[in-house]
């Protein structure tokens, strides 16, 4: 296998995981209110990032709190491949104690890009 079957790969195992992390049914309602949160997020032109989303709409609950971040990751993947929002340059130290200071990628809506 060369670099670029690697690379093949790891991209599908990556979309794969990502339908893994919001396929549960429990997820139906959480998933709206992260959609809805990031929308007017988007739509208000404000740069965020994903904790800014789960400061409203909070993690997933019950069994899939074991992938919540995943969960996160997928939700807002998903968003930026739908043309709501897209990454900006920036990167932002979280502000939660167990995300242990990870820069986290800073967003804006797409409308509002220009270009990163």
């Amino acid at each position: 296998m060369d670099l670029l079957d690697y690379l093949e790969e790891s991209l599908k195992l990556k979309e794969e995981g990502m339908k893994r992390a919001l396929s549960p049914p429990e997820l139906t309602e959480w998933k709206i209110r992260f959609r809805e949160c990031t929308w007017k997020l988007a739509q208000s032109g404000q740069m965020f990032t994903s904790e800014d989303v789960i400061a409203v709409v909070g993690l997933p609950a019950g069994e899939v709190a074991i992938n919540a971040n995943n969960a996160v990751g997928a939700m807002m993947n998903g968003l930026a491949k739908s043309g709501v929002i897209v990454k900006t340059q920036e990167r932002r130290k979280s502000r939660r104690p167990n995300s242990h200071g990870a820069e986290l990628a800073v967003w804006i809506g797409s409308s509002f890009s220009k270009g990163e």
